[in-house]
């Protein structure tokens, strides 16, 4: 057990104390920050240009040969109409920069259902601006008949939709079901890309510069390997730690300007719905697939002769942990399909399903299960088969460790 505990807290320490892992973690999160301020004062620097423009078009004319639009419109946009006689003129005059544009509604606006903009500037706000107002102007003079301006509004906005979705009969959460296990699928993620491949490039660094020898001499391959998975763990642990206390501080940061985040599909963090069962298989389905996918990396840095020629070999787990979303469409609506099934119990691929269908709602009690105890078995079997294979390709250095021998006494 002592030399367990060496084998993790010297994997671990290793690992965390490399300026790489902290540049990588401080650098992804800055990252996002920086790239979302540029957003925020970018489109604040767009929010006054265009304010700027929309304060300049008092010396826009409109002029309406069609008589669909409505003076008074005009009138309390702080606009006039101007007759049809003039259109000549004030086209001139837009050429010559003394207007800044034209807005024609001809008499074939009913048939053709097109109007003619003249603008002295090729500025992109000031094109949006003023066909944004003649569409506004048009719109408001063909709904005015409808009355007040609330049902003007609400024929041309329209109306939002409140979706109560019952699930066995009573009402469920809708999306904001999909908030907590989609957590998961997150962090699944985040760990496959920054975990997965500290048991690669251990296992196969350590081969290469033939410490591995020595280490060999100390302790044996199984406490090895299970000392460095353990280890791994710990810096998965510690990396959504880490991203998780960055999440809060950003949110109470975010909370404390008085700012409201705004999510997709209607989500709401306040009605998120935490079922046990659920979130119990999503972190059972991260952690096994998690140690899974660590196995079968470090069964192939020990089989491989270099740390080359395992990277070439490990592009195939990547190419499982991302394949499912080819399906996503299918994943989400039709479970009983020959392909979800065989990629829900495969085991490149399990992970990434199970998650994606528990999220949805559409893996069931006993496949739920099922594919947990068939996840659990290859994940067994692949730390078993690194183990072999550490045994058989540790101190192999020349030729990559053939899959026959594994499977023999």
């Amino acid at each position: 057990m002592s030399k367990l505990r060496s084998v993790i807290r010297h994997e671990y320490l290793t690992i965390v104390k490399q300026p790489s892992f902290w540049i990588v973690m401080i650098a992804i999160p800055l990252a996002i920050a920086v790239v979302g301020l540029f957003v925020y004062f970018g489109n604040q620097s767009s929010e006054d240009h265009i304010k700027e423009v929309t304060d300049n078009l008092r010396n826009v004319s409109i002029v309406d040969e069609s008589g669909l639009i409505n003076k008074d419109v005009v009138a309390a946009s702080g606009l006039t109409l101007s007759p049809g006689r003039d259109t000549t003129t004030l086209r001139e005059q837009v050429r010559t920069g003394e207007k800044d544009a034209l807005v024609v509604f001809p008499t074939t606006l009913k048939q053709e259902r097109k109007y003619a903009i003249y603008l002295s500037s090729n500025d992109l706000t000031q094109i949006g601006s003023v066909t944004s107002l003649a569409n506004s102007l048009l719109k408001t003079s063909l709904f005015l008949p409808l009355g007040s301006p609330e049902i003007i509004t609400l024929a041309q906005v329209g109306a939002s939709g409140d979706v109560t979705v019952f699930k066995d009969g009573a009402p469920s959460g809708g999306f904001n079901d999909y908030i907590a296990p989609g957590i998961f699928l997150i962090l699944f993620y985040i760990i496959f890309a920054f975990s997965i491949s500290f048991m690669l490039t251990s296992v196969s660094e350590e081969k290469e510069n033939r410490s591995m020898e020595m280490v060999l001499t100390y302790v044996k391959p199984r406490t090895l390997i299970v000392g460095k998975l353990l280890a791994v763990t710990f810096v998965t642990i510690t990396q959504v730690a880490f991203f998780g206390a960055l999440a809060l501080i950003a949110l109470l940061i975010f909370k404390q300007f008085g700012g409201e985040i705004a999510l997709p599909l209607g989500l709401d963090l306040t009605k998120m719905t935490l079922d046990p069962m659920v979130i119990f298989l999503s972190a059972s389905y991260l952690i096994v697939g998690f140690l899974m996918f660590a196995g079968l990396m470090t069964a192939t840095a020990a089989a491989a002769p270099s740390a080359k020629e395992a990277n070439n070999f490990s592009s195939v787990f990547f190419i499982g942990a991302f394949l499912p979303f080819y399906f996503i469409t299918m994943l989400a609506t039709d479970p009983e399909n020959p392909i979800v099934q065989f990629l829900t119990f495969f085991p490149l691929t399990a992970p990434v399903v199970t998650l994606v269908r528990n999220t949805v709602g559409n893996l069931g009690m006993l496949e739920g299960w099922l594919a947990l105890i068939t996840m659990t078995l290859f994940m067994f079997a692949s730390i078993w088969i690194a183990v072999r294979a550490f045994k058989l390709g540790a101190l192999e250095f020349s030729q990559t460790i053939k899959l026959s021998k594994l499977f023999k006494k």
